[in-house]
């Protein structure tokens, strides 16, 4: 199924499950849009197929899923990834970061995560605040710049999608906020892909 708009995916998965005996679907993509794992789902609960999302767009994390739905995601969720930077974060004793974000939708979500993190945890973690850009009224990363030298905090864990993390890093770079001395952890679930992001 090399097509993936919405409607062209599910007349092909409809037309194959109609068609074929099926106890379950293995889905790979290259695509990076959670569209794909949202079509998957959905199909999942409505014919009662087990489907499992191994790469790409279908891999994306979603929660919560649809009502019946037996879709299983090979990814992991915002959540784990935060939970395994914080292990590494309290690992080598940075208590002090700061959150930087999109308006990728789940962006306060994840700021919500962050602060159950902290505040259930006996460290003593020194969060100094969250920056919100909004990356497309800002198309030459002027306001991004400022935003970003305004965190005082070396570590910087950053949410956002791939194409955003594109924009955050030039503008970060452009900064001066990106070499010896700054640390960055991007969080997201649609970051994967073969492709890597570009070093700044």
């Amino acid at each position: 199924l090399n097509d993936t708009n919405p409607r062209s995916l599910i007349v092909r998965l409809c037309d194959v499950l109609s068609s074929l005996r099926i106890h379950g679907v293995v889905f790979e993509d290259d695509t990076r849009s959670e569209a794909v794992a949202q079509i998957l789902d959905f199909i999942s609960a409505q014919t009662s197929v087990p489907i499992i999302g191994v790469n790409g767009g279908s891999a994306i994390v979603l929660t919560p899923k649809e009502k019946g739905s037996t879709f299983l995601q090979l990814g992991s969720s915002t959540e784990q990834q935060l939970q395994v930077i914080f292990e590494v974060l309290e690992e080598y004793d940075w208590t002090a970061f700061a959150v930087v974000t999109t308006l990728l939708p789940g962006y306060e979500d994840f700021v919500d995560y962050v602060e159950v993190l902290t505040d259930s945890s006996f460290i003593g973690w020194e969060h100094r605040g969250v920056v919100t850009l909004n990356l497309t009224d800002d198309p030459e990363g002027t306001r991004t710049r400022r935003q970003l030298r305004e965190v005082t905090a070396q570590i910087r864990l950053l949410y956002c999608s791939r194409d955003e993390a594109e924009a955050v890093f030039r503008a970060a770079r452009d900064a001066g906020l990106t070499g010896p001395g700054y640390i960055w952890f991007v969080v997201g679930t649609n970051l994967g892909g073969s492709e890597q992001l570009p070093e700044h």
